[in-house]
């Protein structure tokens, strides 16, 4: 049986942002009661024009909260942007069961979750397993099972 073993984050703060706003719309992606569990890194960087850029990581490593994650994920979404997940499914996850999703980075930080239609990005890797080694197909399997069982909004 396929689970969720781990979940990162990485997010750009620009020179007109507030690194803090960013992280708080990271955080918005995980249930409350596991946030205190999710460990944060920031590296500055340089942009193409000189601008100073922070990169902002988190990484979820409890099994709970990665699971509850996943699920908070996927229920917080609409069904336009559920529909787009399944329509996507095989292309959003890897020969690894890593399973990729942008979400917009504006709309995290006001606490809603919204699939990205632009580059402001919240970009998230769901790793899968599955013991002894995780198929393609299982993983989609458990996507689009989860994803229907989650519903719309709460």
């Amino acid at each position: 049986m396929s689970f969720v073993a781990l979940v990162e984050t990485r997010a750009y703060s620009r020179a007109t942002e507030v690194s803090d706003r960013v992280v708080s719309a990271i955080l918005n992606l995980h249930p409350e009661k596991f946030r205190h569990l999710v460990e944060l890194g920031r590296t500055k960087a340089e942009g193409y024009s000189g601008n100073e850029i922070i990169i902002i990581e988190s990484m979820l490593k409890d099994k709970a909260g990665c699971e509850a994650t996943l699920d908070y994920i996927f229920g917080r979404l609409d069904e336009r942007d559920r529909e787009r997940l399944l329509n996507s499914l095989s292309r959003r996850i890897d020969e690894h069961c890593l399973f990729f999703i942008r979400i917009d980075k504006q709309a995290a930080f006001l606490d809603d979750i919204v699939l990205a239609k632009g580059p402001d990005v919240i970009s998230v890797q769901i790793h899968i397993r599955q013991y002894p080694r995780c198929r393609q197909e299982s993983a989609i399997a458990m996507l689009e099972d989860r994803l229907r069982a989650t519903g719309g909004d709460e």
